[in-house]
C-alpha cells in the first residue's frame, strides 16, 4: 500500500497539500482506495479514502499498528554544514538509516550555509525518505549551532563518536548495543582543525576512524550512521 503523511481531524485522517496532489493527481487514486497514513507518531494507520474535497482527501481509519521501521535508539547526527546539495543528501540517508535528529553546526572550515528557505525543501526530503523506508516518525533538523555548542551537548549522551580522519583506532566503536542515546559528529569538506578535534575529545567525544582512506563528508556521514545503526541494534 502507498504511504502518506496526514493530520488527524474529527477522528479521520486528512491529506492535503502535496500529499493530496500525489494521491489524486499523480497516483489517480479514488474513493475506496486503501493507503497507509502516518501522523508523525509511532503508528501506521491503515485507511480507506472516504471522500475528496477541492484540495484535500478524507480517509477513514480501519486499523492501526505500531510501525516496525521506527528507530529503537536515539541517534543524533551532529553534521557540519556542507555546501551544495550534500547536506540534503545526508539528511535523506540519515532518515533512511534511522537517526532521530540532525543538528547542523558551523566549524572553522565550513563553506556551506543553510538558509531558511531551504528548510521547507529539507522537510519534503525527510518526509519522502520516511515513506521510502516505511518509518512513521520523521527526524528533526535543528537550527544551526556552532562547534562549541556541540561540545557542550556531549555530556547529555551515553556516548558520542567523532569521525576523525586522522585517528587510526576504531576499537572503541564496539559494544554500542548497550547505549540508548548515541551522538555522531561528522565534519564538513575541510574537516576539523586540531583545536576543534581537541575541543571535542576533551569534552568526552570518542575519536574513531573509518579506515585508511579519507572520505568525502557525505560518505563519512553515511558510513558513521550505518555503522552506529547496525552495531547498536537500531
Amino acid at each position: 500500500m502507498r504511504r502518506f503523511f496526514g493530520r488527524l481531524e474529527n477522528g479521520k485522517i486528512v491529506l492535503d497539500g502535496d500529499e493530496f496532489n500525489h494521491l489524486k493527481n499523480v497516483l489517480r487514486m479514488g474513493v475506496g482506495s486503501q493507503i497507509i497514513a502516518s501522523l508523525n507518531d509511532e503508528f501506521d494507520y491503515v485507511c480507506r479514502v472516504e471522500k475528496f474535497g477541492k484540495n484535500f482527501a478524507v480517509c477513514e481509519i480501519e486499523n492501526k499498528q505500531v510501525c516496525p521501521a521506527n528507530p529503537t535508539k536515539n541517534i543524533v547526527l551532529f553534521q557540519a554544514v556542507a555546501k551544495g546539495d550534500k547536506f540534503e543528501f545526508i539528511i535523506q540517508k540519515g532518515t533512511e538509516i534511522g537517526v532521530t535528529k540532525i543538528v547542523p553546526f558551523e566549524s572553522e572550515f565550513c563553506v556551506g550555509k543553510i538558509s531558511e528557505n531551504k528548510r521547507g525543501r529539507m522537510q519534503a526530503i525527510i518526509q519522502n525518505a520516511c515513506k521510502q523506508c516505511e518509518r512513521s516518525i520523521m527526524p528533526v533538523v535543528e537550527k544551526t549551532i556552532n562547534i562549541k555548542d556541540v561540545a557542550d551537548q556531549i555530556k547529555d549522551f551515553d556516548i558520542v563518536l567523532f569521525a576523525n580522519e586522522r585517528a587510526f583506532d576504531s576499537e572503541k566503536i564496539k559494544n554500542l548495543e548497550k547505549y540508548q542515546k548515541i551522538g555522531i559528529i561528522v565534519g564538513a569538506e575541510g574537516g576539523f582543525s586540531q583545536e576543534e578535534k581537541d575541543l571535542l575529545v576533551n569534552a568526552g567525544a570518542v575519536s574513531v576512524s573509518l579506515g585508511r582512506r579519507i572520505f568525502r563528508c557525505e560518505t563519512a556521514a553515511v558510513a558513521m550512521m550505518s555503522l552506529v545503526s547496525i552495531l547498536s541494534g537500531n
